[in-house]
């Protein structure tokens, strides 16, 4: 009467235990590609074919159960390049060769453009736990972007270095923070860099921060200009303190300026000067 349970139930603890040992796999959450010879290598016996779909079975697992034991996302196919891409194409060509077929995927389509497909995507996500692969290709893909982030920040350091004729990173910091007193803000902008990375330089070169709230005159003219140029920005002139003039003198008042600029009434009011 156990016997079907009991039987269950070891195969449930073989799986269970062929899961600890394979999770210890050195390519464990990759699939094993022989580019030489276009195919992909068993984890299980080593082998190499050009589909692992129908192999797997040798192994006691369907092709689901073989990407669980390994860590391979759900989605991934265990085949060779060269297959995939010619299933990929006889599939596009089926389809656009089939109404039948379109019909099926038009309300996939409709899913996808409204965003239920999406919402339950994560939904699916969130109720299970991701493959190694997946996690493997997200940490990679935050790494490349972090790099690409830092050489393109790299370059436009580098060109306003050059543009300025500093010789070296050091000498423009001290030039622009130290002898200008320049705000960080301001030493960021120069430096066409963010705040967060100017003060990390500044402390890698040796420079002591300035304490917060203590104010020079070149940081106060800093911030003035600072704050003059991002309102010309916003209403599209080249200089704040004419255009406000021009608008009062077309008879715009104090609260509207302050708006357009995003400024408060006193700011306008100084910029415009006495009437």
């Amino acid at each position: 009467m156990n016997g079907p349970q009991n039987r269950q139930e070891k195969r449930q603890e073989r799986r269970q235990d062929k899961r600890l040992r394979t999770s210890g796999h050195p390519d464990f959450g990759r699939l094993i590609r022989d580019e030489a010879t276009d195919t992909v290598v068993c984890h299980v016996c080593g082998q190499a074919f050009r589909s692992l779909g129908a192999h797997v079975r040798a192994h006691g697992m369907t092709a689901a159960e073989y990407r669980q034991e390994f860590g391979l996302m759900r989605t991934r196919a265990l085949n060779a390049r060269s297959l995939s891409q010619q299933q990929s194409r006889t599939r596009r060509a089926g389809y656009r060769e089939s109404q039948d077929a379109q019909a099926h995927f038009a309300a996939g389509r409709a899913m996808a453009r409204s965003g239920e497909l999406s919402r339950r995507r994560w939904d699916a996500y969130r109720e299970r736990t991701d493959p190694e692969e997946l996690r493997q290709a997200r940490r990679g893909n935050l790494s490349d972007g972090r790099r690409t982030q830092a050489r393109a920040a790299d370059s436009r350091m580098a060109a306003a270095l050059r543009a300025m004729g500093f010789a070296d990173l050091g000498q423009a910091l001290r030039t622009v923070y130290v002898d200008q007193e320049n705000s960080v803000e301001e030493t960021a902008r120069i430096l066409a860099v963010g705040k967060r990375r100017v003060r990390r330089l500044l402390l890698e070169h040796g420079i002591q921060l300035r304490p917060s709230g203590q104010n020079s005159a070149a940081g106060r003219r800093s911030r003035v200009a600072t704050n003059d140029r991002a309102a010309a920005e916003r209403v599209g002139a080249r200089d704040i303190t004419s255009w406000l003039r021009e608008r009062t003198a077309d008879g715009a008042t104090l609260r509207e300026l302050a708006a357009a600029t995003g400024r408060s009434i006193p700011w306008v009011a100084a910029r415009i000067g006495p009437r």
